[in-house]
């Protein structure tokens, strides 16, 4: 019970920073429905075997409805800059088609590394930032995405972010940070932009299943925990019903420092695990 308590409380606060950062949090919620399973089945389970790929596949659901809500809520207040979205949703889109698939024979190690590395230096970057008081920021000078950001750039986050399994808000954030974008319009184009991915994540796990079916027990629908789920998206709502009044409200300045602080979070929770 205490650990539906707290998967409650977490997907509290991960509606709450989808809404606010654009951040879906699967960092913080795989582990925890991972060890819950681990907690809940027998040692010797097959659910206890295969816990890990059931919490990502749990987590890239929710990031389907999160930032599929998210993304309507932002719409509704016209907090989204349209002209942004595309043609780098297209290739977010195909660059998590190939991100799944690599993700079946790359070493979950080696990308995990070369993601901390890229976490460091966009970490770097926004202190660096902040100190010089970046040029396109202090003018307001704004430009739009190149074809070279547009192609490579969205190719890359769907194919990072889709083969960790994680929304890529933490790769398109900064993206549009540097094409001259204030917090306020730069993380509300993160959630349409996550949807692609975990859409394609939930589809691999979909194939995966139906080519090789497991029977995990009355608790898993597929590979997805049904406890965990409902605990999860219960709480987001809560989260983002409450984070919802909050948008556009912060500054620049304490939005760009509480996402700096959020990627240093995800940095070191990736280095310890």
């Amino acid at each position: 019970m205490e650990l539906y308590l707290l998967m409650l409380v977490a997907g509290l606060v991960c509606g709450g920073l989808t809404i606010l950062f654009g951040f879906g949090g699967g960092f913080v919620i795989v582990p925890l429905v991972y060890a819950t399973i681990r907690y809940t089945s027998g040692a010797d389970s097959l659910a206890a075997a295969l816990a890990f790929k059931s919490a990502v596949a749990t987590s890239l659901l929710l990031m389907v409805v999160n930032a599929g809500w998210a993304s309507f809520q932002q719409h509704q207040k016209g907090n989204i800059p349209r002209g942004y979205l595309f043609p780098v949703a297209y290739w977010i889109a195909f660059g998590a088609v190939t991100g799944s698939y690599m993700a079946l024979y790359v070493s979950a190690g080696a990308l995990k590394w070369a993601f901390a590395i890229y976490l460091l230096i966009t970490i770097a970057e926004c202190l660096y930032r902040k100190s010089q008081q970046h040029v396109a920021h202090v003018s307001g000078q704004v430009r739009g995405l190149n074809p070279i950001e547009q192609r490579v750039g969205g190719w890359l986050i769907g194919h990072v972010a889709a083969a960790l399994g994680v929304g890529g808000s933490v790769m398109t954030v900064p993206l549009f940070r540097r094409c001259g974008l204030e917090m306020r319009r730069a993380v509300p184009l993160a959630n349409p932009l996550s949807v692609p991915v975990a859409l394609a994540g939930c589809a691999s796990y979909i194939v995966a299943y139906l080519y090789q079916p497991v029977d995990l027990g009355a608790a898993f629908l597929g590979y997805i925990y049904l406890p965990a789920m409902m605990c999860l998206l219960v709480g987001s709502f809560i989260g983002m019903r409450i984070a919802l009044p909050w948008v556009g409200r912060m500054s620049n300045h304490l939005h760009e420092w509480g996402y700096t602080l959020l990627l240093s979070v995800v940095l070191l929770v990736i280095t310890l695990t």
